[in-house]
């Protein structure tokens, strides 16, 4: 009796605690960034985000509206870039955006994958982080 209780118990517990996928209608803010050298998106701290110059371009909830919400283990990563997005309750999240594979990650969760429809739009955003950074 008591294996039964502690195994409902765990499958309870692991059932609650699962992350689930963004709503991304409850984002109103996407901040887009270049990492300085060296840093990663889960090293970097809120503190010197708040130094770093923000690219803001809110047309990304459209997309990542749309976008696969998977876990995945083995990725590509070319370059990265530091999305951070609030929410309406006042919350923000880091996001790691990988300039080539057309994903992002949200470190320990989940990753979001672009639908091929939406490719262009979210290269162009890449782009235009990528000019950005050029013009500094």
């Amino acid at each position: 009796m008591n294996t039964m209780i502690l195994f409902l118990l765990f499958s309870f517990y692991f059932n609650t605690h699962e992350e689930q996928c963004v709503n991304w209608n409850d984002a109103h803010n996407f901040y887009f960034y270049n990492l300085p050298r060296g840093s990663t998106t889960e090293r970097i701290k809120w503190e010197d985000i708040a130094k770093l110059k923000p690219i803001k371009i809110n047309k990304a909830m459209g997309i990542l509206s749309n976008s696969e919400c998977k876990e995945q283990r083995a990725t590509i990563w070319k370059d990265e870039y530091l999305l951070v997005v609030e929410f309406n309750d006042g919350k923000k999240r880091k996001f790691k955006v990988s300039g080539y594979g057309g994903f992002l990650y949200d470190p320990g969760r989940k990753f979001y994958f672009v639908l091929e429809k939406d490719k262009n739009n979210w290269q162009s955003i890449i782009q235009s982080i990528k000019a950005q950074n050029n013009e500094d």
